[in-house]
């Protein structure tokens, strides 16, 4: 038995308005999905690179600053903005400039910029721990001549570019001065 086709007209083959009008709204909404992913991707990127850039200039001025204490011979002159330490041939200084921000260092009169937009940043110094004292137990603040140790505190912050996110660093040490 042979079957033959009784009607020769090709089927239409295409899409319905309905079907269109879905399939549409559905690329549209993976596309916002990827599109919003992807933004936030980015923003968090740019976020951790500012921080991770502010750590370590953060974490560096630390260094310095702990390298020049321990191997300072005293402690010249201290205020909340500004440390002085005396070396044999020469002081290095330490400044806190709030209107700008910024963090310092001179020596042999040549300043040299450690720190940018700093939100705060003091000094403190401290006597020599009693012999029988407990751990943690520190003396009440120091003048320049009686002072054993230094300590040091600062935050700083930095904005993620064009966002409205910033990034923030706080450092803050207590260093023995060893040649005194």
């Amino acid at each position: 038995m042979v079957f033959k086709l009784t009607n020769l007209r090709k089927r239409a083959a295409g899409y319905t308005l309905v079907e269109m009008m879905v399939g549409a709204a559905l690329g549209m909404l993976v596309l916002t999905a990827v599109g919003s992913f992807y933004l936030f991707s980015l923003t968090s990127f740019a976020a951790v690179a500012n921080y991770s850039e502010l750590n370590s200039k953060s974490r560096n001025a630390c260094d310095m600053i702990s390298r020049d204490i321990r191997s300072a011979y005293s402690v010249t002159s201290a205020t909340s903005n500004q440390l002085v330490l005396h070396f044999p041939k020469t002081d290095v200084a330490y400044s806190y400039n709030s209107d700008q921000g910024t963090l310092t260092r001179t020596q042999f009169g040549q300043p040299r910029l450690l720190l940018k937009r700093l939100d705060h940043l003091n000094f403190a110094l401290y006597r020599r721990p009693a012999t029988y004292a407990t751990y943690e137990t520190i003396p009440t603040t120091a003048t320049p001549a009686t002072a054993k140790l230094v300590a040091f505190e600062w935050s700083c912050s930095q904005r993620v570019y064009r966002l409205a996110k910033t990034s923030q660093s706080v450092q803050s040490a207590m260093v023995e001065l060893r040649n005194q």
